[in-house]
C-alpha cells in the first residue's frame, strides 16, 4: 500500500495535481480526488494502492544565515596600499519555508517557498589609504635640518652640544626625511615615531607631510623620556634605538 500524508499543502500524484487531503487513509484521497475531477479513478488509485510506499509532504521552516557585503572607501589621509577595518561586518538572519518530501523517510525534494528577512545584514567597511607621499628631496631634508635647529633653540633652549646630539641622532634615524619609512616596522618621520598615527597626530593631522609637527612630537619625546637630545644620543649610541 503506497499511502500520500499531506501536511499543509499540495500532494501532486502521478502527472495530475490533487487537492490539499486532510486524511492519511487511500480512500479518503481517491474520494477527494473524484468528488474534485471527473477523471477516470484508475490513475490515482492505481498510484496510490501500489505497493508498500509512503510518501509525505510537509512544510518546514529554518533560520538561514544572510551573508554580509563588504564596502571600500577611499581615505585620502593613509598612504595608497592600507587597509584598515572601521566597521565590523556581520550576517543577517532569514526565515525560509520550504515543503519537503520524503519517500519511506527519505527526503527527495526540498522547494523554497516563503522568505522573511528578520535582520538585515551590515556591511563590512574597510579603508583604503590613497594617499601618495613622495621622498623627501635633499633640499627638503636641508630645510628640515635647519627648523628642527630653530625649534630646538626656541622650544627648550637647545643649541651647542644639545643640537649637535639632536643633527646626529636624527641624521641617523632619518637623514632629516619627513617621509622616512623604517621597513621593519612601523617607525615614520623624522624622529622615527613608531605608532606614529595616533602619537603624532595630537600635534597635527597632517603629521605624514608636515615637518614641523614631527619635530615638535620628537622634541617632546626626547625632553620626556631622556631629558635632553644629549641623553638621548647616547641611549641611541649604546643601544642602536632610543
Amino acid at each position: 500500500m503506497r499511502t500520500y500524508r499531506q501536511v499543509g499543502t499540495t500532494v501532486v500524484v502521478g502527472a495530475i495535481a490533487a487537492a490539499t487531503f486532510t486524511s492519511a487513509s487511500a480512500g479518503n484521497i481517491a474520494d477527494t480526488w473524484l468528488d474534485r475531477e471527473s477523471v477516470a479513478a484508475e490513475a490515482p488509485i492505481a498510484e496510490i494502492s501500489a505497493g508498500g510506499t509512503e510518501v509525505e509532504v510537509q512544510t518546514v521552516t529554518t533560520q538561514n544565515a544572510v551573508a554580509n557585503g563588504v564596502v571600500q572607501q577611499s581615505d585620502p589621509q593613509a598612504k595608497v596600499g592600507s587597509q584598515r577595518v572601521v566597521q565590523a561586518g556581520s550576517p543577517g538572519v532569514e526565515l525560509v519555508s520550504y515543503t519537503v518530501t520524503t519517500v519511506n523517510g527519505v527526503e527527495t525534494d526540498r522547494l523554497p517557498g516563503i522568505s522573511v528577512l528578520v535582520t538585515a545584514p551590515t556591511d563590512e567597511i574597510v579603508a583604503v589609504g590613497s594617499l601618495t607621499i613622495p621622498a623627501a628631496t635633499s633640499v627638503q631634508k636641508g630645510t628640515n635640518r635647519a627648523l628642527g635647529q630653530q625649534m630646538a633653540a626656541n622650544l627648550y633652549g637647545w643649541s651647542g652640544d644639545q643640537w649637535s646630539c639632536l643633527d646626529n641622532l636624527w641624521a641617523r634615524e632619518s637623514g632629516w626625511s619627513h617621509t622616512a619609512q623604517n621597513p621593519n616596522s612601523s617607525a615614520y618621520g623624522i624622529p622615527q615615531a613608531t605608532n606614529p598615527g595616533p602619537r603624532m597626530s595630537v600635534y597635527g593631522a597632517d603629521w605624514r607631510t608636515n615637518p614641523a609637527v614631527q619635530i615638535k612630537w620628537g622634541l617632546v619625546y626626547i625632553r620626556d623620556v631622556y631629558g635632553t637630545p644629549c641623553g638621548a644620543w647616547s641611549h641611541f649610541t649604546a643601544k642602536n634605538w632610543y
